[in-house]
């Protein structure tokens, strides 16, 4: 037998208005103490309730899914970022659209074009520029958007990002306290917001220890360009880094291949199969399942009541791995 919602609110002995506020989703807007939310997520579970989406959607002229594009999927960045925002899209009970845009502006638009087209009810995305000049066009129409790690010059949009700028000044605060005073950094192209951001992190975070930046290099998210980049730093005479930080992950991974043994390296983000490097490694480590499961809440918040645009800004963490030379 389907269970229906009159069930679980006569098992729970609460009205069926409030179990149907919970279960799409709207529990926080219509003020419902979480206790009660919980247990009434808990029962549904318990007694294999599953929404009618058919009936939904005529009712409420909804498709009932959402859509995430991102530069990569095969990034574990945006994986980890894809299954936050998967597992809180089926516990509101809708479908998530996953794809990917290869960081390309006009693949981007494409991608937002025919997701638009197929009438999600929303759009998560990780914009390839900082003035990608189409969404306003896109905020214009009406379909609702967030973005996802990233932000857009003067587009008053929810957001919701890893804190940039207290990444970098954990690195470099580790670093400077390890009596490192010349520390390069790595960075990624600075017309995506996030690599921007982290390059104002490294630029204050140095001057606020009166430490003189670089040398500083930009190239894009590659592990073989970043290992060519750290090998041109450390060439030559004169006085070198003693230690140097990437941008993200691949950026890290480049600099522990061409940088020299006796450096220090640190990056942001974490990375993989960190067990099996030699050296220690510090990294400032982004939450990314809760970016794109707080992606997903922005995206409901605004197909419910919106409030006004929001920017959730979460903290990265100081992991350390000592190395298993």
């Amino acid at each position: 037998m389907v269970a229906r919602m009159k069930d679980i609110a006569s098992m729970l002995g609460i009205s069926p208005t409030t179990v149907s506020h919970v279960l799409r989703g709207r529990d926080e807007e219509f003020r419902i103490a979480a206790e009660t939310a919980r247990r009434v997520r808990e029962a549904a579970e318990r007694l294999g309730y599953r929404p009618s989406h058919l009936a939904l959607n005529f009712k409420n002229h909804r498709s009932y899914s959402l859509a995430l594009a991102v530069g990569d999927i095969c990034d574990p960045h945006w994986s980890g970022v894809a299954l936050g925002a998967q597992q809180e899209a089926d516990r509101q009970g809708y479908l998530l659209v996953v794809t990917h845009t290869g960081e390309s502006d006009a693949k981007e638009k494409q991608v937002v074009e025919l997701l638009r087209d197929r009438r999600v009810d929303g759009l998560i995305l990780s914009p390839a520029h900082i003035d990608a000049k189409y969404l306003r066009e896109l905020q214009q129409d009406g379909l609702p958007f967030v973005l996802v790690d990233r932000s857009i010059d003067d587009l008053d949009v929810s957001s919701v990002v890893t804190d940039s700028f207290a990444g970098l000044e954990m690195l470099v605060a580790q670093l400077a306290g390890q009596g490192h005073e010349r520390i390069a950094y790595l960075g990624g192209p600075t017309h995506i917001s996030a690599f921007r951001d982290r390059l104002e992190g490294y630029k204050k975070a140095m001057a606020r220890r009166r430490l003189r930046p670089g040398p500083v290099r930009m190239v894009p998210s590659d592990a073989d360009l970043a290992e060519a980049a750290a090998r041109e730093i450390f060439r030559g005479r004169g006085r070198k880094p003693t230690a140097i930080i990437g941008g993200n992950m691949w950026l890290t991974v480049g600099l522990l291949r061409g940088a020299p043994d006796e450096v220090a390296v640190a990056g942001f983000d974490d990375i993989l199969l960190s067990d099996l490097i030699k050296r220690p490694v510090f990294s400032a480590v982004q939450p990314r399942e809760e970016l794109g499961r707080q992606a997903v809440k922005l995206l409901l918040a605004q197909l419910g009541k919106p409030a006004g645009p929001r920017r959730v800004v979460l903290p990265p963490r100081l992991v350390i791995h000592e190395g298993r030379g």
